[in-house]
């Protein structure tokens, strides 16, 4: 998995930022994130519509964005 080619934000903070703006097209989450972090998330996907994906680890979703660390949330933007 990669997201070259994607507009995207890594972090569960930037992610809160493009969900509550309505520019998150897709959401990924960390399926080994910590619950209180990633719960708000689901919920604000949920309430715009924006699908979630919580197939993969912190680790997968920080290696995809090209970060050296993990990643509980990585959001595709819209165009």
């Amino acid at each position: 998995m990669t997201f070259r080619g994607e507009k995207f934000v890594a972090g569960a903070k930037e992610a809160k930022k493009a969900l509550a703006l309505g520019r998150a097209a897709y959401l990924y989450l960390a399926a080994d994130a910590a619950e209180n972090v990633i719960e708000p998330l689901r919920l604000l996907a949920s309430e715009n519509g924006v699908p979630v994906d919580e197939e993969h680890t912190m680790r997968d979703l920080g290696r995809a964005a090209g970060i050296a660390i993990g990643a509980g949330a990585v959001t595709i933007l819209k165009d």
